[in-house]
């Protein structure tokens, strides 16, 4: 039988083995208790269905459903010193050991099933009988996960405040090399690898990493942007440069931002009527708070002589305008010529 590798992590897993071990686990109970759990979670079936839908099928109310399920798990539960039980449960504690002792519950099941729904399907019903696999959830700090049972809380949210803490300081995303060297001081106490140090950040409900790897707030545009300007935005701040709408919406698409196909002119639309953004050049935009003003090419030599107070020389303000302008230098020597007066020296100043 094939086998699959549970994030090269040595925990090895056949392909099947979950589903497979379900059906064997069950196979003393009767034939509607068997099709009742399969069809509930899932498994071998398209999609897991409804206490409604399964009471309508076998022509029983939802809380005889609900029972039916109460008593399945209860003797499975019994079951616990069977050999087959204590594989299975070998195998989940083994993927949290190897993720720092916690893991979000979608991660869990993805590490465990590789994707297959049976698979997952059936690990997600043995984790309701296990007794030493914890399940926890703290609104708005701990997303829902499972941990070994000597998972230490305190020390996971001791480590998390840490983190938020750095991340307001620094009010930008970091990878997770820079985080933690920043919380080096904060961390001493604790014996913390890299890895462990990433596995805790993944069930945070306040932490989150974006699709540029880096860590940050959840609720930080960087992190978690919700529409068209806030898309472009990220894209522009991890670029570090000006790009032109269509290769911001081209950006888009290819970090998974959007569901659907982005449209440049949608871009486009959109940026032109938000501050935040600057048209520097024909269809590029830079970010305000990279230095960039609105405005003409006159606008902007006329802004540069000012902060200058006094005259400069062409290339002087070829050099100064094309830093914050990507437009052609004969546009520039144009405006020169056409709004600001020239000395006899070759210097441009503003017109009396």
């Amino acid at each position: 039988m094939e086998k699959a590798i549970v994030e090269n992590k040595g925990v090895e897993i056949k392909t099947g083995f979950f589903s497979d071990a379900l059906r064997e686990i069950v196979a003393d109970f009767s034939e509607r208790s068997q099709e009742i759990i399969f069809s509930r979670w899932g498994v071998f079936n398209s999609h897991s269905m409804t206490l409604e839908e399964i009471g309508k099928k076998y022509s029983i109310t939802r809380e005889r459903v609900r029972q039916v399920i109460r008593e399945v798990l209860k003797k499975v539960k019994e079951k616990k010193n069977d050999t087959l039980f204590l594989q299975i449960q070998e195998k989940v504690m083994l993927a949290l050991a190897s993720n720092g002792g916690i893991m979000g519950e979608k991660e869990l099941l993805f590490a465990l099933g590789k994707g297959q729904k049976s698979e997952e399907s059936s690990v997600s019903f043995f984790l309701e009988c296990f007794d030493n696999i914890a399940n926890n959830e703290i609104k708005g700090e701990l997303a829902f996960s499972y941990s070994l049972p000597d998972f230490d809380i305190e020390k996971w949210r001791a480590v998390k405040n840490a983190a938020v803490a750095i991340l307001k300081t620094q009010k930008r995303p970091l990878s997770a090399e820079e985080l933690l060297a920043l919380m080096k001081n904060e961390l001493s106490s604790f014996d913390l690898t890299k890895e462990m140090f990433t596995h805790y950040l993944e069930v945070s409900d306040e932490i989150k990493q974006n699709t540029f790897s880096k860590w940050g707030l959840a609720k930080w545009k960087e992190i978690s942007p919700k529409g068209t300007r806030e898309k472009a935005y990220l894209v522009l701040k991890e670029a570090s440069r000006p790009l032109h709408f269509r290769d911001i919406a081209k950006k888009i698409d290819q970090y998974h931002l959007n569901r659907k196909k982005t449209h440049a002119q949608t871009v486009h639309n959109e940026l032109i009527k938000d501050k935040n953004f600057v048209l520097v050049g024909r269809g590029i935009y830079a970010l305000v708070e990279w230095g960039y003003k609105s405005g003409t090419v006159k606008d902007v030599i006329e802004e540069i002589l000012k902060k200058k107070d006094g005259a400069l020389s062409r290339e002087e303000i070829l050099a100064k305008v094309l830093e914050i302008r990507h437009v052609k230098k004969s546009t520039i020597v144009i405006n020169l010529n056409n709004y600001f007066a020239k000395s006899k020296s070759g210097t441009y100043s503003i017109k009396k």
